[in-house]
């Protein structure tokens, strides 16, 4: 069973009024910046303000990727424990970061502003993916780092959607070239 939060619920409840139909349609044309700007800016204001802003960014555009991955048909995996190491997504799975690390994409959601503790997680990711074009960070805001980095805009966030595609599509890794719901 899956765990509920407040950002959960608002995201789930604005993916509902936009309707399943009308994401896949946007997913299909490649519209990944408009289906962005959709879901994100009226699910981030619904959201209680009692929540920590980066915080909020950050577990959201966490959400709204794991969400669009599955209807992407994005192979990932989702807040796993690798070695001693905590990571928030692995494109496409563990199994392939031990065999082949070129193969694998690690991306870090940032829930913080504090810098220090950004490199100190980055750096625990080094030691896993050597490859900086390999892991990949969404923030809050633009950050002067080696690694690739996007952040939570309609552009920037659109662009790592279709990176994402384009990495797996690339890797031959998505077996089906077809859309979840598509019939």
């Amino acid at each position: 069973m899956s765990e509920s939060s407040p950002i959960k619920d608002v995201l789930y409840g604005r993916i509902d009024e936009i309707g399943q139909d009308q994401i896949n349609r946007l997913i299909l044309k490649k519209k990944f910046s408009e289906l962005f700007e959709m879901i994100f800016d009226k699910t981030l204001y619904a959201i209680e303000a009692n929540i920590d802003e980066n915080e909020k960014y950050g577990t959201l555009a966490e959400s709204i990727t794991h969400y669009l991955f599955t209807e992407m048909l994005i192979p990932s995996q989702r807040k796993i424990s690798y070695g001693n190491t905590e990571l928030d997504m692995v494109i496409p799975n563990t199994q392939e970061l031990k065999k082949n690390i070129e193969n694998t994409i690690i991306v870090f959601f940032i829930k913080t502003n504090n810098m220090k503790e950004i490199q100190k997680r980055i750096s625990e990711f080094k030691k896993i993916q050597k490859e900086d074009d390999n892991i990949w960070i969404i923030s809050k805001s633009s950050l002067d780092i080696q690694q690739r980095s996007y952040i939570t805009n309609s552009t920037s966030f659109g662009k790592f959607l279709q990176d994402a595609q384009n990495f797996i599509q690339s890797k031959k890794m998505n077996k089906l070239n077809i859309f979840k719901t598509e019939k």
